[in-house]
């Protein structure tokens, strides 16, 4: 049964006598067989102890040495030597010289010391000697990996027409790690680590490492499955596993399971293009799985994360002591703001720092600031924990800064001077050679706080802004034409919604004007060309009875065909600009419910939004009119997680709306307890930043 296991043919072996030792050899490995299996396994080399394809290795071995090794031994001996380099290198790995010495000497008493001595010395020398890196050990930590996945990493779903298919498109599924070309030698590991995938250069600014094929992938998930992700990059693993599974069962070849996967697509990464929308309108966007374990599992998945996140920085500023100017080290970890919860870890997990939502709503830091806490476990840390990328020459110059600071040298002319030379070869004043001769400047982008994309600070795609614009005046514009013929639009907003409104001016022109005692803008469109050009973009999109009745007023004048709009669908800008426009976020002060709502004289036009995007629509009590709202926790999650990722509000409300995760962190602990005072804390210090938004 064993021998059927190994697969070793008898061609490769021609002698019975030989075969038999091989098998011998397994079995006294057995009482190591299974450290041996798991090592291998978890080294992501997709090699069994069993495996053909890891016999022919032997075989080819065996041809090496014999070409090469000139000694009088027995060719039984060759074989030893071949499958000692093996065992060599994974039973060493767990116990010692002494064990595989004593496994090779129980297989027979024929062979003298000095052929075992030779197994044991010679074996891995030949193969080193072919440049061969076949079971190279792994220098990597597994939980490295996950970390800096979890900062630099990604999940793709791509989908392209292909008329060579029968449902006209193919799909193609990638990991992908891209990074500045200075962290060549980090990216060259990632691939000898999964031992698949392939690495390109990506112009004189990115290399990227990425793994296509099914078979291939099935490595990096054995991997993220035996060292999970734990920021909301998990969310992303999960549905790209649901699209390999798919793909496995040879569905994407159906219509049926080429939409399920433009399902999964459409809240991954940058959302679905006009033309996917366009091909597949009745997609529905999947709910993206929540994460529930964010504890940091190793300290090794810490160095990783802070090679792709973190930033050790030196402040230097002018003052009028005898130095001309003090120092203050920085530590920073940045993030978006839905993983609050991993970044708040992070005080505890240092014990020290704090963490800090930015005034956007958008972004959570973790800084430590304290001399003590850097010098005594910041740096610590790194360095029994080192880093492994480009971040490593910050780090070791930030530790010399530290030490200078820490023999108050800093306090002298001569001492700052010296931190100010350590500071301009830092970050973006580094200096990098890439291949043999080139050195250019290192230049590295402003972090943007997202864990796969910066949803804020993408390129609008046209149709989405469209849809937007008309769901914006929807809510809150009015086209106008006056009794002496003079078309304008007209849109009032709130001051904070100042970007907003200058964004319309710069694609159609017009002023924007503030209301006298009201904290409000107006903006005003009346040039002819521009009001043409925004009738034209928004013509088919506008929803509103109402506006639709100016809008064909205008559209008469201007000899303009006034369309119908079609069919509301999930995939449509619109609702955002609803929101922008007219819509409310919340935490009621009675029930301390978060709440998404708009309201409108018209139960028409809300009517839809129910059965696309859940909640309820009522009659308002004190007013005529009607309020939709979503409350319950599933259906805002759905709509922050999956919507509001594809089609961002642009409004001040896009604040609010960032920080409703970190509200169902600590919404259970609003009220008053003794026993937990501090989760009590985290809530107020909470409420009083949602306040003040």
């Amino acid at each position: 049964q064993l021998a059927q296991k190994c697969k070793i043919h008898f061609i490769a072996f021609r002698y019975r006598t030989i075969y038999e030792e091989v098998i011998i050899l397994f079995i006294i490995a057995n009482s190591q067989i299974t450290k041996a299996h798991d090592y291998l396994l978890y080294s992501h080399y997709n090699v069994n102890i069993f495996n053909s394809s890891l016999i022919k290795w032997l075989y080819y071995c065996m041809d090496v040495i014999n070409k090469h090794v000139n000694m009088s031994v027995r060719w039984n001996v060759n074989i030893i030597l071949l499958i000692n380099y093996l065992i060599h290198y994974v039973f060493c790995t767990f116990a010692s010289e002494d064990l595989l010495f004593h496994a090779i000497s129980n297989i027979s008493t024929s062979y003298t010391p000095e052929d075992l001595r030779l197994c044991t010395l010679i074996g891995p020398m030949i193969v080193a000697s072919q440049q061969k890196k076949i079971f190279e050990p792994n220098k990597i930590n597994p939980y490295y990996i996950t970390g800096f996945t979890d900062a630099e990493g990604c999940f793709l779903i791509n989908v392209r027409p292909n008329s060579k298919m029968r449902t006209g498109y193919s799909v193609e599924l990638v990991f992908k790690i891209a990074l500045h070309p200075k962290d060549k030698v980090l990216i060259e590991n990632l691939q000898n680590y999964f031992n698949v995938g392939t690495v390109t250069d990506r112009g004189s600014d990115c290399i990227q490492y990425w793994v296509g094929s099914l078979k291939d992938l099935q490595v990096i998930v054995h991997h993220f499955d035996n060292y999970p992700l734990i920021s909301q990059k998990w969310s992303d693993y999960q549905l790209f596993k649901q699209a390999i599974e798919l793909m496995k069962a040879r569905e994407h070849l159906t219509k049926e399971g080429l939409q399920k996967i433009v399902s999964i697509k459409a809240v991954l990464n940058n959302g679905l293009s006009n033309e996917l929308k366009i091909a597949f309108p009745e997609t529905i966007p999947v709910i993206r799985p929540q994460i529930n374990n964010q504890i940091i599992p190793d300290p090794h998945w810490m160095s990783g994360f802070v090679d792709g996140e973190g930033c050790f920085y030196i402040a230097i500023n002018p003052s009028s002591n005898k130095a001309g100017g003090t120092v203050q080290l920085k530590f920073l970890v940045g993030q978006h703001s839905r993983d609050v919860l991993l970044l708040k870890s992070f005080v505890n997990y240092f014990n020290c720092g704090n963490y800090y939502l930015k005034s956007s709503g958008e972004a959570v830091e973790f800084v430590v600031s304290k001399f003590k806490d850097i010098h005594e476990k910041i740096i610590p840390f790194f360095d029994k924990y080192p880093l492994i990328g480009s971040k490593s020459k910050e780090f070791i110059d930030f530790n010399k800064a530290a030490q200078l600071i820490k023999s108050k040298v800093h306090l002298e002319l001569e001492g700052l001077e010296k931190i100010k030379q350590i500071k301009l070869t830092m970050n973006k004043s580094r200096e990098v050679k890439i291949g043999s001769s080139t050195t250019i400047k290192s230049k590295v982008n402003k972090r943007s706080y997202c864990t796969v994309r910066n949803l804020n600070n993408q390129k609008d795609n046209p149709k989405n802004f469209h849809e937007w614009l008309a769901g914006f005046i929807d809510a809150n514009g009015q086209f106008i034409l006056t009794k002496k013929g003079k078309p304008s639009l007209k849109l009032v907003a709130s001051i904070k919604d100042k970007s907003a409104l200058y964004e319309i001016k710069h694609k159609y022109n017009g002023s924007i004007k503030s209301i006298s005692g009201f904290k409000a803008l107006k903006y005003k469109l009346q040039h002819k060309k521009g009001l043409i050009s925004l009738i034209e973009d928004v013509n088919g999109y506008i929803r509103n009875p109402a506006r639709m009745i100016q809008l064909n007023k205008i559209c008469v004048k201007y000899n303009i065909k006034l369309k119908e709009p079609l069919l509301l669908t999930y995939n449509n800008g619109w609702f955002s600009g609803f929101i922008d426009g007219d819509g409310s976020i919340f935490i009621d002060n009675k029930s301390g419910q978060l709440i998404i709502s708009v309201t409108q004289n018209n139960k028409y036009i809300l009517d839809p939004l129910q059965n696309l995007y859940g909640g309820r629509v009522s009659i308002l009590s004190k007013r005529e009119g009607f309020q939709y709202s979503i409350f319950r926790k599933k259906e805002v999650l759905n709509l922050v997680n999956n919507y509001f990722q594809i089609y961002p509000l642009k409004s001040c409300k896009l604040a609010k709306l960032n920080l409703i995760n970190a509200y169902y962190l600590c919404c259970n602990h609003r009220y008053l307890n003794v026993n937990q005072l501090d989760k009590f804390n985290e809530w107020i210090k909470f409420k009083n930043h949602w306040d003040k938004l």
